[in-house]
């Protein structure tokens, strides 16, 4: 098994229109996320992951000036991630393929495969 970082994106305005949404609507989506989450747990692929405040901090270069969030290029925002296990990137690219932020035309999943350090 390799691991890979699903890393979950969103517009900065479908973000916004989620915060609306009515307490029903908001639980319905989280439970969407449970069952995924779930069925990737069960099956011994889900290692960890949670969702990001759309806020926060970078440090940018030799200079390590500092500069606030959100980091949003081109209305994209980072929503949360997920670290997997997967045989490989079409298993992992299949496992994807059920996750709730692709409900939405602007949701989208990165997969990306962890290289090992050393």
């Amino acid at each position: 098994m390799k691991d890979f970082m699903l890393v979950f994106r969103n517009t900065l305005q479908n973000e916004e229109n989620f915060a609306k949404q009515s307490p029903e609507q908001m639980q319905s989506e989280f439970a969407s996320w449970k069952t995924w989450m779930d069925n990737l747990a069960k099956d011994g692929k889900l290692v960890g992951g949670d969702p990001l405040f759309p806020n926060g901090k970078v440090l940018k270069g030799t200079s390590k000036k500092l500069v606030d969030g959100p980091f949003v290029e081109g209305k994209d925002i980072i929503g949360g991630y997920m670290h997997i296990k997967a045989n490989d990137y079409e298993d992992a690219i299949a496992l994807s393929k059920e996750c709730p932020a692709l409900n939405s035309n602007e949701g989208s999943v990165e997969i990306r495969e962890i290289m090992p350090a050393g």
